[in-house]
């Protein structure tokens, strides 16, 4: 991987590693990447391709070999010495969504009214308008993703998903909402917000901090089950509210089983999966959930203030849906709206329409999944959680099994990208807790500022919701398929055990 000593990766560098990209992924020809290594700081990339809008780069080849990933990594701008085991907060986009994204602001900016007719004119196979620009879209991430078209919206991350979902959501007091004790923020903050203001009742579920390879399925539901058979008011309704993957520590929980569960005791369904799209062949119609909210720009590489939104609207027993907040409701001109009390319009449509969006980026976004389905969503998940298993075994061998917070588990409904553990003895042990989080973070600070560039993060959170902070901490480690590979995580493994045993920390 190199010399931790190497000097740093220049600009021009920089400029250049872009121009061979760009041939590489067949984007313009060597006579005008020549041009751009020797004058790089005085061309414009946009200018180079002409602003032309671009196909997803065409990899050839078995995704069982090194070297199709190989060629997969040559599609994406991040330099060479550069370890991105971050994904988990945001990803890199490859080139041609970035160009296209250019293209993108463009052309609205030189025509507001006619862009998107302009560019289905010049590039009519990757510009369809019908039956409009963005409702292709909706229909390609549709498709990826086992949905109907008229139930995807495509919104701004995750946060704003689950906003959305809450906000439209009728809630009445005494209403029941199960969660859990791992949750981000952007489900924590909105649950908080019905218990306060709506009176609804909140059930926590404890996930414990050692997520043992013992664990089952079955166990799993048995936690939902415990709040689900609870006595509910007459007339009241509960919800589930969880994470398909924990952020904190990378616990992938069994959505369809959780789903289809809930249904038998009446309940609704609404998933945070934040780290899903682009990480796992998600097919919605099977996993049974009411509502799924998701970003663009994590796992999906599709660039910041992106992110796919399902909102079930077909079957039984449909969510009940006020579109609380949304223009598209009604008017002060009929009384009752038209929208009052019932479920006859189209998430796709109605949700959507909130204004004016940023077109250019989630049609960037949609080129990337492009990408990805190319690749093969199911060959992306396979080679990440290959990724993820081969670095939790070589944690398993320094520091044991008992180091990792998820431990790998034979039942691969548990499986994911993301690695989170501790290697220090006391990592159990909440008086230890200060010291240790010091130590994990100076470690991640410190490689970060290293050549090469290892870019990982650290996740506290609470053993126990009766905890009164938090008291348990690890490093977290993104691996994924599309431009991490195992000589990286050998480097990675290599530089933290340098800098664990520098820290005189007592370590399992």
């Amino acid at each position: 991987m190199g010399d931790n000593s190497t000097s740093g990766f220049g600009r021009r560098d920089f400029l250049k590693g872009v121009a061979s990209a760009v041939v590489t992924a067949g984007l313009i020809g060597t006579r005008e990447a020549k041009a751009f290594s020797a004058s790089s700081e005085e061309l414009n990339l946009s200018r180079l391709v002409q602003n032309r809008l671009l196909p997803h780069p065409m990899i050839a080849g078995s995704p069982k070999s090194e070297g199709y990933w190989q060629r997969v990594r040559k599609s994406f701008v991040l330099p060479e010495n550069y370890l991105h085991l971050n994904t988990g907060t945001t990803g890199s986009p490859p080139l041609f969504t970035q160009i296209n994204l250019g293209v993108y602001n463009l052309q609205k900016s030189l025509d507001p009214r006619d862009w998107e007719k302009n560019l289905n004119g010049l590039y009519p196979d990757l510009f369809p308008i019908v039956p409009s620009a963005r409702a292709a879209r909706q229909t390609a991430v549709a498709a990826a993703y086992g949905a109907n078209p008229d139930e995807i919206v495509l919104d701004y991350n995750t946060t704003d998903g689950l906003n959305l979902v809450f906000a439209g959501t009728p809630w009445k007091s005494g209403d029941r909402i199960i969660t859990t004790s791992f949750e981000h923020p952007a489900l924590a903050g909105p649950t908080a917000w019905a218990r306060d203001y709506h009176g609804v009742q909140v059930a926590i579920i404890d996930i414990p901090s050692n997520f043992t390879a013992s664990i089952t399925v079955a166990e799993v539901l048995s936690w939902f089950e415990a709040e689900l058979r609870k006595p509910l008011g007459a007339g009241n309704k509960q919800y589930v509210a969880f994470s398909e993957i924990f952020y904190k520590n990378g616990v992938r929980l069994p959505v369809k089983e959780i789903s289809r569960l809930a249904k038998m005791y009446g309940a609704y369904v609404i998933v945070d999966s934040a780290h899903g799209w682009g990480q796992i062949p998600i097919n919605v119609h099977d996993y049974g959930a009411d509502f799924i909210a998701g970003a663009g720009h994590k796992w999906l590489s599709g660039g910041p203030g992106t992110g796919i939104l399902y909102v079930r609207n077909s079957g039984d027993n449909l969510p009940p849906f006020a579109l609380g907040n949304f223009f598209s409701y009604g008017n002060l001109f009929v009384s009752p709206s038209v929208n009052f009390g019932n479920r006859n319009w189209s998430p796709a449509a109605t949700i959507q329409s909130r204004g004016e969006i940023n077109t250019p980026a989630i049609y960037a976004m949609t080129d990337s999944l492009s990408f990805f389905t190319h690749i093969g969503l199911q060959n992306i998940y396979e080679r990440g959680v290959d990724l993820g298993d081969y670095l939790k075994r070589k944690i398993e061998k320094r520091w044991g099994a008992q180091a990792l917070w998820v431990q790998r588990n034979s039942d691969p409904a548990f499986a994911t990208f993301l690695t989170s553990f501790s290697p220090f003895r006391g990592k159990d042990d909440s008086s230890q807790f200060p010291t240790i989080n010091s130590a994990i973070t100076n470690i991640f600070t410190n490689m970060a500022a290293e050549t090469p560039k290892i870019n990982i993060r650290s996740v506290t959170w609470r053993d126990k919701q009766t905890d009164p902070a938090d008291n348990r901490v690890g490093f977290r480690i993104s691996t994924h398929a599309v431009y991490n590979n195992y000589e990286e995580i050998d480097y990675l493994l290599e530089r933290l055990v340098f800098h664990v045993d520098a820290s005189g920390l007592a370590q399992l």
